[in-house]
């Protein structure tokens, strides 16, 4: 169980640093000094606010793996989403950024952490 709590704080820290670099950074950070609306960067923040969240929900379901498991599988559930949503994008409109394709792995293999936690739930 300690092994499997340590690999959700990891994993916690992802959309942690994506999200407060998202919203001090806003959207200039992808534009690569190409121009970008307001609404464009009004989002980017939004959702990197969102990203905080899932990380403080990611932490919470950490502190009782048993208790809050409901918790993390739906956060879980909510990040592999997004990973479909950036598979949709990768189809409609081309691969992004080599960083944003591991984001999207990432994202697409996050169900795993639910059979490792059915697993470590079943020993507890």
């Amino acid at each position: 169980m300690k092994l499997f709590r340590i690999a959700i704080y990891i994993f916690g820290l992802i959309p942690l640093y994506f999200g407060l670099t998202g919203i001090a950074l806003g959207a200039a950070q992808l534009m690569g000094g190409e121009p970008f609306t307001n609404a464009m960067d009004n989002q980017f923040r939004y959702l990197s606010g969102v990203y905080i969240g899932i990380a403080a929900m990611l932490f919470y379901s950490a502190g009782d793996i048993v208790g809050r498991a409901l918790v993390f599988r739906l956060t879980v559930l909510a990040v592999f989403i997004g990973g479909l949503g950036r598979v949709v994008s990768y189809l409609s409109v081309g691969a992004p950024p080599a960083d944003m394709v591991a984001g999207m792995v990432l994202e697409l293999i996050a169900p795993v952490f639910i059979l490792w936690q059915s697993k470590v739930i079943k020993e507890a």
